[in-house]
């Protein structure tokens, strides 16, 4: 990963907006919208979608979700 991030934070899934990166199945994916009880999260040519109501966010230095 490229970015500087400053570890992790479970949110609701409902709290994640478009960009943010996020932490799903070891990997990093940008969230990219959270729609019908599903958040779409892509990650170059991959595409996927979770329907767990927890999520993990990279956190930034002032403690927000990180966006890409």
């Amino acid at each position: 990963m490229s970015i500087m991030h400053y570890g992790t934070q479970t949110v609701c899934r409902a709290a994640i907006q478009p960009g943010m990166l996020i932490k799903h199945h070891d990997t990093t994916w940008t969230a990219s919208a959270n729609v019908r009880g599903c958040l779409y999260l892509h990650r170059g040519f991959e595409r996927t979608y979770t329907k767990e109501l927890l999520v993990e966010v990279y956190l930034d230095g002032l403690g927000d979700g990180l966006k890409h």
